[in-house]
C-alpha cells in the first residue's frame, strides 16, 4: 500500500529475529496514533520525517524521532593515544548523549519550519519526543517501535535494494515499515 511518499513494506505480529520489545523501554506513548521516525541526520530520513508527521497528524497522535548512537565505537576511539603515549580522555556517556539530542532536535526544527516538507497543518497538531538510543540503528528501531502504528524510515538509493536499515526493519518490526525513498524528493530538496 502507498500512502504519501512512502511505501508500506510489511509487518510483524509475532516476534522473529529478536525483534522482542525491550521490557526496559519506555514508550511516550504507545497503542494508535504513535509512529516511530528513524533519523540519522540525512537528506532521505528528513523525508522520513516529514512522512511520519504526516501520518500522525490526522489522529493528533505523536511521533517518536530515534537516532541510534554507536557509543562503542566512539568509545573505542577515545582510547586513541596522542603523540607521547597521553590517552585521550574517556567521554562521558550522558554528555556524549546530551549533545547528540540536541543535534536531533535541531533536526527535527529544521524539518517543521520547512514548508516544501511538513504541512503546516501537522506542525501543531502533533507531538514529537525524541530519544537518543546507544546501540546498532536496526536494533534500536525495531524495540523502539514496539506498539506503534507504523515505523518510518529513509531510503536514499535510487535503485531498487533497500538499505541494510530499512531491510532489517522491515524483516524484524512487528509494526508496519514505511520506506520513504528520496527519489520522490523534489529536485531542489536533494542533497
Amino acid at each position: 500500500m502507498t500512502v504519501g511518499h512512502g511505501t508500506e513494506v510489511g509487518a510483524r505480529t509475532a516476534p522473529t529475529g529478536g525483534g522482542a520489545p525491550d521490557p526496559g523501554v519506555q514508550h511516550p506513548t504507545s497503542g494508535p496514533g504513535r509512529v516511530v521516525c528513524g533519523v540519522n541526520g540525512s537528506t532521505s530520513s528528513r523525508h522520513a520525517l516529514a512522512e511520519a508527521l504526516r501520518r500522525a497528524s490526522p489522529t493528533g497522535g505523536r511521533v517518536t524521532v530515534v537516532t541510534a548512537v554507536d557509543d562503542v565505537g566512539h568509545y573505542w576511539g577515545a582510547l586513541a593515544a596522542l603523540p607521547g603515549g597521553e590517552l585521550l580522555p574517556v567521554p562521558h556517556r550522558r554528555e556524549g548523549l546530551a549533545a547528540e539530542e540536541a543535534v536531533v532536535r535541531e533536526f527535527v526544527d529544521e524539518v517543521l519550519s520547512d514548508d516544501r516538507l511538513v504541512p503546516a497543518a501537522a506542525r501543531g497538531s502533533v507531538g514529537i519526543d525524541i530519544r537518543v538510543v546507544p546501540g546498532l540503528p536496526v536494533d534500536v528501531l525495531v524495540r523502539e517501535s514496539a506498539g506503534a502504528t507504523a515505523l518510518v524510515v529513509g531510503h536514499s538509493e535510487d535503485e531498487d535494494p533497500l538499505t541494510s536499515v530499512a531491510l532489517g526493519c522491515s524483516r524484524r518490526a512487528r509494526c508496519p515499515v514505511v520506506v520513504v525513498p528520496l527519489g520522490d524528493a523534489p529536485d531542489d530538496v536533494r542533497s
